[in-house]
């Protein structure tokens, strides 16, 4: 069947629009700017905001469930209406404040540090005073930066380009390094999806669905304009080069991807485990496998004497997950561990058994890294890093919400029915309830706003659904099973 009215994309730009109108209230508008740049909201317009933005956030994960339902049923959707989603649904959120995070405040920060030409794995924002410090979140203000040497390059130039006393205009900056990303993502994604045979219109709109079009990509990649992106989009670009045995390509963007955001050494690993278990006879598997760790090492050294910000990451790494803000389920174990040993009188020493907890989540993600790569050549490398990545976040000392997107997206070249289940979306549209557009936990005032926002909007779908005869003739099939 053909889709002739696409009611979906209607809701999906309605809602695109209102987040992006909710967000000049609730999303994470900067310090230290003047007013009407991005300026601060009053109580009143915050809070009309939240409001605004969860009404948003329900029609645009109705129209993209709902497109994700007909694509499973069968339907047939057209490359004009592709890209007619794409535009609608993206576009309004490119000039908005950030939204569900303030991380890309820590970016300008740390390119401003390393266009200073200082150590940004030694200090924190903090080193820099005014606006480009004040508004990195409290809890990072000290702390060095966790990502890899190409990123700091990149946020070094977009910094350079724009001007530290340019707040606003260096953030944007970072959002359009994150399209860019996405946008190499969204291609290499399509490209794995016709090389394993899912080649058609109705796949590509699949993958599109389950990528560029799922609201954890749009709101917090798009939204939040985070690093991530890059990272996915050497990661996809490197496993496209693998699939088609160009694998000293596909070394060379695998870690340029760790070099821009660690995770993606699962990646690299699965790809070289598929590419040389697919050579026939052990000399010819271990030239590959020597090959590949040449051309790695070799990639990685030149690409970090280029960027002139030496090893320091490395010690760096596990920066996040000393921040006791973040929570992941080790993290939690671990607290409520704590919190019986208090109330049983034991004390084990500060910090001992939450250490344990987390000790014990980093030992489970690396079995899951072997398992799956071990699996990589029967599976593809796509599906078991997508597998391996999801495990490594739900074990891992610290999560945030847009982590979940480092296993969904390769598997959405490989398995995006997988992800149109309703299971999956529903788990898809319940994370969005962990954080506020404001990019911090809900208030009082802020939760009643969202809730009085997100009703209005069901009520708004209900009455909608009603109209259209969906809701009169299941009253009437309703009737007759009565009677």
């Amino acid at each position: 069947m053909t889709i002739k009215a696409p009611g979906w994309l209607l809701l999906g730009t309605a809602g695109s629009v209102l987040v992006a109108a909710g967000s000049w209230g609730a999303g994470a508008l900067p310090l230290g700017v003047p007013d009407g740049v991005w300026g601060r909201p009053g109580q009143v317009e915050m809070l009309l905001g939240f409001g605004l933005s969860y009404a948003g956030l329900v029609l645009l994960v109705a129209g993209w469930w709902w497109l994700g339902r007909l694509l499973r049923d069968g339907a047939k959707v057209s490359r004009g209406q592709q890209r007619a989603a794409l535009v609608c649904w993206s576009l309004p959120l490119l000039p908005c404040p950030l939204l569900f995070s303030s991380d890309a405040y820590s970016y300008v920060a740390e390119g401003a540090l390393a266009a200073r030409g200082w150590d940004v794995y030694r200090l924190g924002p903090d080193a820099l005073g005014g606006a480009l410090s004040a508004n990195v979140p409290g809890v990072w203000h000290d702390t060095p930066a966790p990502y890899g040497p190409v990123f700091v390059a990149a946020a070094r130039a977009v910094v350079t380009v724009t001007g530290e006393g340019h707040v606003v205009a260096a953030t944007v900056g970072m959002r359009l390094l994150a399209m860019a990303g996405l946008a190499l993502a969204v291609v290499a994604v399509l490209r794995l999806a016709a090389d394993v045979g899912g080649t058609g219109a109705r796949e590509a709109a699949g993958v599109l669905w389950a990528t560029a079009l799922s609201p954890l990509v749009l709101l917090h990649l798009v939204g939040g304009a985070h690093n991530d992106a890059l990272m996915l989009g050497a990661m996809m670009a490197g496993f496209v080069a693998f699939r088609r045995d160009r694998w000293v390509t596909g070394t060379v963007l695998l870690t340029t991807a760790v070099l821009i955001k660690a995770p993606a050494g699962v990646a690299l690993l699965c790809a070289a485990v598929a590419a040389v278990a697919g050579r026939t006879g052990w000399a010819r598997r271990a030239r590959l496998a020597a090959g590949i760790l040449v051309v790695a090492a070799g990639a990685g050294l030149l690409e970090v004497l280029l960027c002139g910000q030496g090893f320091g990451w490395v010690r760096t790494l596990g920066t996040p997950a000393s921040v006791p803000a973040m929570l992941s389920p080790s993290t939690d174990v671990g607290a409520l561990l704590e919190w019986l040993a208090s109330a049983a009188g034991r004390r084990a020493g500060t910090g001992t058994l939450m250490a344990a907890a987390r000790a014990a989540g980093l030992l489970a993600g690396a079995v899951a890294v072997a398992h799956w790569a071990r699996r990589a050549p029967r599976t593809g490398a796509e599906y078991a890093a997508g597998m391996a990545l999801l495990t490594v976040v739900v074990c891992a000392p610290a999560v945030q919400v847009w982590y979940l997107l480092w296993g969904l997206v390769p598997l959405a070249a490989v398995g995006w029915r997988t992800l149109g289940h309703p299971v999956a979306k529903t788990a898809t549209v319940a994370t969005f309830l962990v954080v506020m557009p404001i990019g911090v936990g809900p208030t009082w005032p802020s939760a009643l706003a969202a809730v009085t926002g997100g009703l209005a909007a069901l009520t708004s779908l209900a009455g909608w659904w009603l109209l259209r005869g969906g809701g009169r003739a299941a009253l009437r099939a309703a009737g007759r099973t009565l009677r």
